[in-house]
């Protein structure tokens, strides 16, 4: 500050100069010794340049925070404070709290091919059933209700059982809303045939269920058993019986199920797939009607922590389930409302950890308030100015995150607080008998300078790991990122101003004894200007000085070794001698005798704040004791000439890493979608029991495709992918579709038939063929039609007619029921034949393949190749023919084609976070160190942590799911930290302290920041042990491996890395990036580079020079 001062002096002398220079100088020289005005043009002359002052911009905006602080910490606390609750209410008040309504299109990747090719088909398929679909007279498979019974042993077809599971079917069909969503027929809700109440009643409209004669249901049970042998009655028959009925003798079923359909489009709406996310709403909201209903009838009630789905459900000894995938979505929201709440411990764990580390109740509750309000607020930023609706379960997972990572930022400010009370600064301006306010102003700003690149680097990679999730097509994923990075970002901020505000707050109430501030203001330029005048005329003889003494005593330091500390390569705060910035010490006595014992530090200071600076002083953490107890011991073991123990542990880690390595690469994408509830939940046992307990479908298990022509693609237009329910887009038909010439009928059959006849020798395919081999596998129209046509037309056919006659014979017949013709029910033919109004937009051909659904993702996409090797053999023929000029090309669409996309995009998005992480680790561990030596250990460090996590993914028998995609990507991030932190101390101890051997940077090393790194680990790993014991499975996987990566980070960083430090870190600069320089050649041209800049600030300075002596002249 008093070099600007002396700049403005200049100007004002120079301003003078030119108004009235003789009387000025007179006065000058009247008024004051000569020695002054020479001492005081030196001390203006040996100003450095503007731009060559040791004024950063950095350290600038840290000495005016600084002051600002000091003067109103307890204004800026409660100001700062104040505003975060202002926007949490805001943001409370404005829902940006409340969750998401979860949509079938929350983990589709929406600009994927199969999301695109499926997303056209249903499209082109809504538009062909406007006007043709009436309100609730289709079945709606999001709405179906499935209910399974099982009995112990025997025939589960008694009339008591029959009883018992009529009266369970009537709790659904007798609810108070159901006639409002069942399927019509006629304006009145058809019977659901596919329940045991029909099967065996004949009518579902007997609420009552009476018991049965036992001949009647004798009768009905023998008739079903007896129609698994026939080929028309056997589906019906077969849906009532269990995988092992027919294999039984006398045939007879231990298990059986109802099914209800609900209807489909919702009055207001045109089709099922008209505004699926508006209508799935009003589906979910009946069905929690429909889950009170089952929950009273069978006296279910959840607890914390426990759902009621998870206690199995009787009735007369019959076991019952239910399922239906709204209830999925309702009970995710439930167990994740309940799991939120366990984030209660992880706050305990912290605030408990912070009263431990800070012993004072007073910091660790406001600095908790930072950590706890940076979530919401980077919520409102998240949802408000960010614009992403998208607020999911994931994003509790920040909760936990933010826990940790946050108070391990305040425990780093706080031990740079803390450490900076010992500070060279501060203990001369004591022995000076500075004030209590310029005393805690300097050691602020010590603590400042020492702390914020540190916090700010570790934040950085921490933000750029979140951001390396950001980039995943999953948009979950993307949108957790994004939150997470804001989060810590917000942070970042809060730490640099609130906490210090909380600090200082804490220093002048309680160590001072104040409860409020009666400051001394900070003397105004004026009066600093006259101090220096009259001090100077008190003391002849002495010149001014900068801190640090003459230029002589300088460059005398500089030979001895002392440097600068490197920009952006902080150390722990107890080892930071930093350089005053902007400050002017001078070299007088006349406040030393004021440093006694009525010095105003030691005056305003309580017994408590005595007490409290002692504990700070002399008593070890427990931590620090094992440091220095254990760890430095058994590190530092040396035999003769060799470490014995560290070399151990560093080859041990090395080949864990190898067999890490091998294991990792193992890890493949899940075989299934991924499921978050709990397996003993009925609603994940239910699925499961249905495909593999009872008799299968003719096709259920198989993978069906479509193949469609006349559809040009799909127009995303004005989508949001961070609101995947609204506004996905329309299909585009192609311009100028003609299915009437010969050509395109023809290519139409031939596609049809190459899809029958097309082999498949991948792993996912059985029986060596593409299509299933069983009858009615295959939708094709055409030929139906073809042979409808000429029975109605006599004498022509679909080739020699008009066009007009064409197509108005395609649309009586699209409309007609000819099941018994060709084997495809009237539904299907609304989708197959795409008429839009009276125009023929598209056609289309389905067929059931002979993949099985529940096959492998790796092995699905590999037949998947197959679907798309047919792809090309028809468009190749229709390019041969020319078909493709009024048909276009067609393309494989199938939901089973989305699911493997959204799996493989997991995957992907992961290797593409790594990629992203990896650089971006290295280039700030670079820039930190300055040293490419300990760059290269740290990142090798790194990537072992990675290979750890990974290859107990693979031990744990698990696959690379969305928890463990999230959590391998930011486990660089916390690696990142340990070991940055460790690599920064070791440098500076060679920088800052002069220690050249490795041996004695190590220790440096050891005592001044493995005790911090351990503290951070133990807050993160305490923050993500509640997440073990929730009910909803992302949470425990991702708890499970933020504790391995802790685990892995800290052994990895304390032993391996600081081993390998110890054993062959760089002495001396051996590979800093000057000793890079000199050794490659380089030095010259960075030297020349330098000699030009300095050259200019020497031409700037003596234009300054040359303004001032014109001043005093």
């Amino acid at each position: 500050r008093e070099w600007v001062i002396l700049d403005s002096m200049a100007a004002s002398m120079e301003s003078q100069a030119e108004g009235n220079a003789q009387e000025e100088r007179k006065g000058w020289v009247n008024g004051h010794p000569p020695f002054l005005r020479r001492n005081t043009l030196a001390r203006i002359n040996d100003r450095p340049p503007a731009h060559k002052r040791d004024c950063h911009p950095i350290h600038s905006c840290v000495g005016c925070l600084t002051r600002l602080l000091v003067h109103f910490p307890a204004s800026v606390m409660f100001g700062i404070l104040l505003f975060l609750l202002i926007i949490s209410m805001a943001g409370f008040a404005g829902g940006s709290f409340e969750m998401s309504e979860a949509t079938n299109y929350d983990w589709v990747i929406p600009n994927g091919r199969a999301a695109l090719d499926r997303e056209s088909i249903t499209d082109a398929q809504n538009k062909a059933t406007i006007g043709k679909a009436v309100t609730r007279e289709d079945d709606s498979g999001t709405g179906r209700f499935w209910i399974t019974y099982a009995w112990g042993e025997g025939d589960i077809f008694t009339p008591e059982n029959v009883q018992s599971m009529c009266q369970v079917d009537q709790v659904f069909l007798t609810g108070s809303k159901y006639r409002n969503f069942c399927v019509l027929r006629e304006g009145a809700c058809t019977e659901p045939t596919l329940t045991v109440t029909y099967a065996f009643y004949g009518t579902v409209n007997d609420t009552s269920c009476p018991l049965l004669p036992a001949a009647n249901v004798t009768a009905t049970a023998n008739q079903l058993y007896q129609d698994l042998n026939s080929s028309t009655a056997r589906a019906y028959a077969a849906f009532f019986m269990d995988s092992q009925t027919e294999s039984r003798s006398p045939v007879y079923t231990v298990r059986t199920r109802s099914r209800i359909d609900l209807g489909a489009p919702l009055e207001g709406y045109t089709s099922e797939y008209d505004d699926e996310s508006d209508q799935l709403s009003k589906y979910v909201e009946y069905y929690e009607d429909v889950r009170d209903d089952y929950f009273d009838a069978f006296g279910m009630k959840s607890r914390w922590l426990y759902s009621a789905y998870r206690d199995e459900q009787s009735r007369n000894g019959i076991t019952v389930k239910w399922y239906s995938s709204p209830l999925v979505d309702i009970e995710n929201a439930e167990i994740a409302n309940g799991d939120i709440l366990l984030a209660i411990f992880s706050l305990a764990f912290v605030y408990f950890w912070m009263i431990l580390q800070m012993k004072s109740l007073f910091l660790a509750s406001f600095c908790m308030l930072q950590v706890l309000f940076s979530l919401p607020v980077a919520i409102v930023v998240y949802r408000s100015v960010f614009q992403i609706p998208y607020f999911a379960f994931i994003h509790i997972l920040v909760i936990f995150l933010v826990l940790g990572i946050g108070a391990d930022d305040v425990f780093v400010m706080f031990d740079g607080w803390r450490f900076a009370n010992d500070s060279q600064e501060v203990k001369e301006l004591r022995e000076k008998g500075a004030n209590s306010e310029k005393i805690v102003e300097m050691r602020m700003e010590v603590a400042f300078s020492t702390t914020i690149s540190a916090i700010w680097t570790t934040s950085f990679t921490t933000i750029v790991s979140f951001l390396a999730t950001a980039v995943s097509p999953i948009m979950p994923i993307s949108t957790f990122g994004y939150l997470a990075a804001t989060a810590i970002l917000l942070n970042f901020l809060l730490v640099i101003t609130l906490i210090p505000a909380i600090l200082l707050t804490h220093h002048f109430w309680f160590v001072e004894g104040k409860c409020w501030r009666l400051h001394d203001h900070d003397e105004d330029d004026e009066q600093i200007k006259e101090k220096l005048l009259e001090e100077k005329t008190q003391n002849e003889g002495i010149p001014l000085q900068p801190l640090g003494g003459s230029k002589e005593q300088k460059e005398l330091e500089r030979k001895k070794g002392s440097r600068r500390p490197l920009m952006g390569a902080s150390s722990h705060p107890a080892l930071s001698k930093r350089e005053s910035v902007g400050s002017v010490k001078f070299q007088d006595s006349v406040a030393l005798d004021l440093k006694e014992k009525n010095s105003p530090v030691e005056e305003g200071k309580t017994e408590e704040g005595k007490e409290e600076e002692k504990n700070e002083e002399e008593k070890p953490d427990l931590i620090q004791k094992f440091v220095e107890k254990i760890y430095l011991p058994v590190m530092t073991f040396k035999k003769g000439k060799v470490y014995p123990l560290a070399i151990t542990i560093v080859i041990g880690f090395f080949v864990l890493a190898l067999i890490a390595a091998v294991f990792s690469s193992q890890i493949a994408p899940p075989d299934e979608s991924a499921q978050f509830l709990p397996e003993d939940n009925m609603l994940v046992e239910l699925p499961d029991e249905l495909s593999e307990d009872y008799i299968p479908g003719e096709f259920s298990q198989f993978v069906q495709t479509q193949y469609a022509f006349g559809i040009d693609g799909f127009d995303r237009g004005d989508f949001n992918r961070f609101d995947p329910g609204k506004d996905r887009g329309d299909v585009k038909f192609l311009n100028g579709f003609d299915f009437f010439p010969a050509a395109s009928q023809d290519l139409f059959i031939y596609a049809c038939d190459a899809a029958s006849a097309r082999p498949c020798n991948k792993d996912g395919c059985k029986g060596g063929v593409l299509m299933n081999s069983s009858p009615g596998a295959l939708k094709c129209f055409l030929p139906g039609f073809q042979s409808w046509f000429v029975s109605r037309n006599p004498g022509l056919s679909t080739y020699n007619c008009t066009r007009d006659l064409f197509l108005s014979e395609l649309k009586v017949y699209r409309d007609t029921d000819t099941e018994a013709l060709d084997d495809i029910q009237l539904e299907d033919k609304v989708f197959l034949i795409g008429f839009v109004g009276d125009d023929l937009k598209y056609v289309r051909f389905d067929f059931y393949t002979s993949i099985p659904t529940d096959e492998g993702t790796l092995a699905k996409d590999d037949a998947r190749d197959e679907a798309d090797g047919l792809t090309d053999q028809i468009n190749n023929y229709a390019r041969e023919t020319g078909a493709s000029d009024s048909m276009g090309f067609t393309f494989s669409s199938s939901g089973t084609w989305v699911g493997v996309e959204t799996e493989l995009g997991i995957v992907a998005g992961f290797y593409q976070g790594l990629m992203i992480c990896f650089p971006v680790a290295f280039c700030v561990l670079l820039f930190s160190t300055h040293n490419l030596l300990v760059s290269f250990l740290a990142i090798f460090t790194i990537a072992f942590i990675v290979m750890c996590v990974l290859a107990t993914i693979v031990w744990g028998g698990d696959t690379l799911g969305i928890a463990e995609a999230v959590a391998g990507v930011i486990v660089i991030g916390f690696s990142v930290d340990y070991v940055i932190h460790l690599g920064h101390t070791y440098i500076e101890a060679f920088h800052e302290y002069g220690l050249t051997h490795r041996y004695e940077r190590f220790n440096r090393a050891a005592i001044n920041m493995a005790g911090t790194v351990i503290a951070g680990g133990v807050t993160t790993l305490g923050a993500s042990i509640p997440l073990l014991v929730t009910q909803h499975r992302f949470f425990p996987t991702m708890g499970a491996l933020m504790a391995c990566t802790v685990a892995f980070s800290l052994t990895f960083s304390l032993l391996f890395f600081m081993g390998s430090l110890l054993l062959i870190g760089p002495d001396g600069d051996f590979m800093d990036l000057s000793w890079i320089y000199e050794k490659t050649g380089c030095k010259a041209g960075v030297d020349s580079i330098k000699s030009k800049m300095n050259q200019g600030g020497d031409d700037a300075g003596k234009v300054e020079e040359k303004s001032a002596k014109s001043a005093w002249e």
